[in-house]
């Protein structure tokens, strides 16, 4: 589970922000909610010291520039005491400043105006990022006389060919005898989507979702044929849409 804080002292960018999250989290692998949002950096302090045993991740997504006594790298610091483990985007439309935000040990900056798909890139990013440092997540497969356990995380899609299903992984490739029927059971159901009957992709993998041409472009080049049957389970996931500039822009 993400928890996103939203801090911008113009009610009216946290509202635009709020509409650009709405669209984007249910496109996400993750679950996603919006725990705070608020014109007072002071509120997300407090937020940070009582919230600072969350197991979850929380991203703090905090204006640079604010009509206050407080920035949003000081509103940093101060969440850095408390959750030195959170995440945060700055949200701002001086570029002059990412720089020193970068030394505030930010996740990103996002500059303003910016569009939902930089956005959602950015969160996009966030989670990749936490699952690629988690522990191991287990997939216990047996080959012959030998059981193997595979991370899942590392796994960027399975295919099969007639009873033979083969991972192919960052590291390598393994094959082992099973049915996708009886194997995608035992996947992470927020990572593993069937995208034929003979293949399922890794959504932390996903480039672009060409819904016209029934193609899924993977990280690193991949291409892969989805189904016509099963092309709807893919919707809304087209992360790196080009968009013109100025279009969808918060303004």
């Amino acid at each position: 589970m993400l928890h996103l804080i939203l801090c911008d002292d113009n009610p009216r960018h946290n509202q635009t922000m709020t509409y650009h999250l709405e669209k984007i989290i249910p496109n996400l692998p993750t679950a996603c909610t919006i725990d705070l949002t608020t014109t007072d950096p002071r509120q997300v302090i407090a937020h940070a010291a009582a919230y600072h045993h969350q197991e979850d991740h929380t991203i703090y997504l905090l204006d640079l520039e604010m009509e206050t006594d407080l920035s949003g790298l000081d509103v940093c610091a101060a969440i850095r005491e408390h959750q030195p483990k959170a995440y945060v985007i700055y949200v701002s439309a001086y570029a002059e400043y990412a720089m020193e935000c970068c030394r505030s040990h930010a996740f990103d900056f996002i500059l303003k105006p910016y569009t939902t798909q930089r956005l959602e890139n950015a969160l996009r990013d966030v989670i990749l990022h936490i699952e690629r440092n988690r522990s191991v997540y287990p997939l216990n497969i047996t080959a012959g006389t030998v059981t193997q356990m595979l991370d899942q995380k590392e796994i960027r899609y399975l295919q099969m060919e007639r009873e033979y299903v083969t991972a192919h992984m960052n590291g390598g490739v393994f094959t082992w005898r099973e049915s996708m029927t009886h194997l995608m059971p035992r996947l992470n159901p927020d990572w593993f989507v069937r995208i034929h009957k003979s293949c399922a992709i890794n959504r932390l993998y996903i480039q672009q979702v060409d819904q016209k041409g029934r193609e899924v472009t993977l990280k690193g080049g991949t291409v892969l044929s989805i189904s016509r049957r099963l092309i709807g389970q893919l919707n809304g996931l087209e992360a790196p849409v080009l968009q013109t500039e100025g279009s969808d822009l918060n303004q």
